[in-house]
């Protein structure tokens, strides 16, 4: 008779052996990584949706919206749902006219296969209608209402606001973005980079029970469930009716203009031009519209007011003067016989006026923009001296001003010199250059602007800036941005009087250059500059304050490639001043009345 005891021994064995790794399997599932497909499981049954904050609105002086929300649709895919059900790729692929493997490639970006991928942002009416009426055949296919941009005022002015743009996954390390998505929106120029947190606000998050079908059930109540928090609005110091009042000065031109009021450094206007329409970017920018911007022969994405530097002709001239006066080389009534030319060893340096301008002293020197004067002047003044003024007046550094990416400008100095054209590798011939503004001279029109100022306020400057103040909701007040002021050193009074004598002259007096800026019932100071371009038609300059005694506002006007400074530059000056002063006739009057 067959012993089967062995063989139910094994048999046992082999049951016991099956039951136990069960067992274990299924304290591993129901217990070690319960939490994880607890996870999944969640993931299939609740769907968390993102809400979007209204982003900070942007407002003018007087409170008009310059920069606003609308309401758009964003189209949204979970990976787990969609990845491998190819009736729903192919039927989303007709929908959105995507090809399935662009989809599919898109959709494997994602961090995990419970994450869902943003697909198409601002869907149209049509694709919202035809999402709705497949909505059954696209399980893991819905859409979001996020805001976008929109510009209801008269005003462009894009090297101002800046564009929004999708978060760059190596931006997602930085703590300023932190708790961002991929292809979330964020400030990438302009206002809206530099006060993206502030105007961005706090994610919310809500949660939706699901059916198999991925179809809404019901609205749950969970941890982690958070109300969005809008952005915070920004008050500018931008007055809407002299901004668009300056684009529409500069159409067909290029350059632009800062109006700053001269009592505290707030911009009123700032425009440059040629500019592109900020639009482009809240509905999406394609690629053959990009680079159409990037390769424009006018380059409108290039700030000219506040990223740009050029020499500043004639105008610079005052720095010169007050480098001379300060130390003592002249005195206001230094004379220099100007024949139309000035000589130096075997060569001639022009005047502008071919035909001289007769013996002149300093205030006719700048009255007329005397090239001769300035010649003579510019070779008795060492180099380091006349640098180490142009810096006291803010040149060679940023204003400071609330924009990215502010040019600092140059002013050379002697180590520059040296190191540029070797020791003994520059000229006197070069100093005579710089003396009128050309050369290796760089600044900005706004800090030509903040110069401007400066003279005006007999040597005090206030920081350029847009910002005027801040609505928080969060915490339900206002923040009012306080001016940053500074009063210069090492500028007598007596050197500044001088200074803004000549320029009063410029525009008030026969001779002067500025004649074209004047404007009726108000004393505007001011000073020309024709700044030589060896790349075309020369830069056509015009600085100025008014009024003379007590300034409210002070300007720079900068057309590239322009032509003369008096004949063109000034008469532009002349028409923002003379619609600033029709905007606030009480304050301009103070000085007559």
């Amino acid at each position: 008779m067959i012993d089967l005891a062995p063989k139910r021994l094994v048999f046992s064995s082999i049951v016991a052996l099956f039951f136990l790794v069960l067992a274990i399997k299924l304290f591993q599932l129901q217990i070690h990584q319960r939490q994880e497909y607890f996870r999944h499981s969640e993931s299939n049954r609740i769907r968390r949706f993102v809400l979007h904050p209204d982003r900070g609105l942007i407002f003018d002086r007087n409170c008009t919206i310059l920069v606003d929300n609308s309401p758009a649709y964003t189209l949204y895919a979970t990976p787990y749902e969609t990845l491998g059900n190819d009736s729903t790729m192919e039927r989303l692929s007709q929908i959105i006219g995507v090809d399935t493997k662009v989809l599919k490639a898109e959709l494997s970006k994602a961090e995990s296969p419970f994450s869902a991928v943003r697909i198409r942002r601002n869907i149209d009416y049509a694709t919202l209608v035809s999402i709705e009426e497949w909505k059954l055949s696209l399980p893991g296919v819905f859409y979001e209402i996020e805001p976008k941009r929109i510009y209801p005022s008269p005003v462009r002015a894009p090297h101002l606001f800046g564009y929004l743009g999708e978060v760059a996954r190596a931006e997602l390390k930085s703590e300023r973005y932190a708790g961002l998505r991929p292809g979330d929106l964020v400030g990438k120029a302009g206002l809206e980079r530099l006060y993206d947190q502030r105007l961005r606000g706090h994610l919310g998050y809500d949660f939706v029970e699901v059916d198999a079908l991925g179809r809404e059930v019901r609205d749950i109540v969970m941890d982690g469930e958070i109300a969005q928090v809008r952005g915070e609005d920004l008050h500018l110091s931008l007055d809407v009716r002299l901004q668009a009042f300056a684009e529409e000065l500069f159409v067909q031109k290029r350059g632009g203009l800062a109006l700053v009021d001269a009592r505290n450094g707030e911009i009123l206007a700032l425009c440059s031009k040629p500019d592109y329409d900020l639009d482009l970017f809240s509905d999406g920018i394609s690629i053959e519209e990009w680079r159409h911007l990037i390769t424009a022969d006018d380059k409108p994405l290039y700030d000219r007011m506040v990223k740009s530097s050029y020499p500043p002709g004639s105008t610079f001239k005052l720095v010169l003067a007050a480098a001379a006066l300060q130390d003592g080389v002249i005195s206001p009534n230094s004379r220099v016989h100007c024949p139309g030319f000035y000589r130096l060893g075997s060569r001639s340096f022009s005047c502008w006026n071919e035909a001289g301008h007769g013996t002149l002293d300093l205030l006719g020197a700048i009255r007329e923009s005397c090239n001769t004067y300035f010649y003579a002047l510019s070779l008795k003044v060492d180099v380091d001296r006349w640098a180490e003024m142009a810096r006291k007046f803010r040149f060679g550094q940023p204003t400071g001003i609330d924009i990215p990416g502010e040019a600092a400008g140059l002013v050379p100095d002697r180590v520059y010199l040296d190191k540029t054209y070797g020791k003994g590798g520059w000229t006197r011939g070069q100093m005579l250059n710089l003396g009128i503004g050309q050369g290796d001279l760089l600044t900005t029109p706004l800090q030509m602007a903040q110069f401007a100022m400066i003279l005006g306020n007999r040597g005090i400057c206030h920081q350029p800036h847009l910002l005027r103040a801040v609505y928080r909701p969060a915490e339900g007040d206002t923040l009012w941005i306080r001016p940053q002021s500074e009063s210069l050193e090492g500028i007598s009074p007596e050197t500044l009087e001088v200074l803004t004598e000549g320029m009063v002259q410029v525009v008030n007096a026969e001779g002067g250059t500025g004649r074209a800026s004047a404007v009726p019932g108000i004393e505007v100071a001011g000073k020309t500059g024709t700044a030589q371009n060896p790349h075309g038609e020369s830069h056509a300059w015009f600085i100025g304050f008014a009024p003379y005694e007590r300034p409210q506002v002070a300007i720079c006007v900068f057309v590239e490639n322009g032509g003369g400074g008096g004949g063109v530059a000034a008469p532009i000056a002349a028409r923002i001043l003379r619609r600033y002063f029709d905007l606030y006739p009480r304050q301009a009057r103070q000085k007559n009345e």
